[in-house]
């Protein structure tokens, strides 16, 4: 399976101006995301070499948002940073050096692949605000990866940022969290219902037995929208 290029330093921060100038002092390519959910979404596009976490704008999160990111960059080199009293310069809480030496030599720990291999699995599926699952939708995934999958569903996640797929037939029932990158409704000529799921936070476990289902040479090349994109409706910004 190949891998895109790191895009190098993500950063979660309310003051882009501030953080984009006193960033450049890093020189390394660096992206700066204004809340937690367009964090995620930009970590999910691109692999990064390291995170730099404002913790002012972490602790002003929801919780259920701070969970999630937590879980989400623990495996990742992490710049904890504040901005000062008078509001123009930002504070290093961390090793500066010491960061910059571990994003140098850090590897993504899962790679997003541009392999897509095709399944025939049995899920349920739950917007964000379910993750108990109660009010779940039954589905099917057509094609998976360790970086994500295509569900086959009538159900309209139209509105839909952020959704749980379990899937059926992995030995972990626990619910795998997603971006939906994208969403295509019944009807459309030649096309299946469904939607194109980034997966954000996923266990050991489930990587291990969806990479046993990816058997060499029977993967599908994506296209730039995570496979079929260009044909459907783009989740909500």
């Amino acid at each position: 399976m190949s891998a895109k290029k790191t895009d190098g330093l993500l950063v979660l921060a309310d003051r882009t101006d501030l953080y984009a100038r006193e960033m450049n002092r890093l020189e390394m390519p660096v992206t700066i995301a204004a809340s937690v959910p367009e964090f995620l979404e930009r970590l999910s596009g691109s692999p990064r070499q390291g995170l730099v976490l404002d913790i002012q704008k972490v602790m002003r999160s929801p919780r259920a948002e701070r969970d999630r990111l937590f879980r989400v960059s623990e495996s990742y080199p992490i710049l904890r940073t504040k901005v000062d009293r008078s509001g123009k310069n930002i504070l290093f809480l961390d090793d500066v050096d010491c960061f910059l030496h571990n994003c140098g030599t850090f590897c993504p720990e899962r790679k997003r692949c541009t392999l897509r291999y095709p399944v025939k699995l049995n899920a349920f599926v739950t917007r964000e605000d379910d993750p108990a699952m109660l009010d779940a939708t039954r589905a099917n995934i057509l094609n998976i990866s360790q970086s994500g999958c295509f569900v086959l569903t009538l159900e309209d996640f139209s509105a839909s940022r952020f959704v749980h797929v379990r899937i059926v037939e992995l030995t972990d029932p626990t619910p795998i969290f997603g971006l939906v990158r994208w969403w295509r409704p019944w009807g459309e000529p030649g096309m299946l219902p469904g939607l194109g799921v980034v997966f954000m936070d996923v266990k050991p476990g489930h990587l291990a037995e969806i990479d046993d289902m990816c058997l060499d040479g029977a993967g599908v090349e994506e296209c730039d929208e995570d496979g079929e994109a260009a044909d459907c409706q783009e989740r909500p910004a």
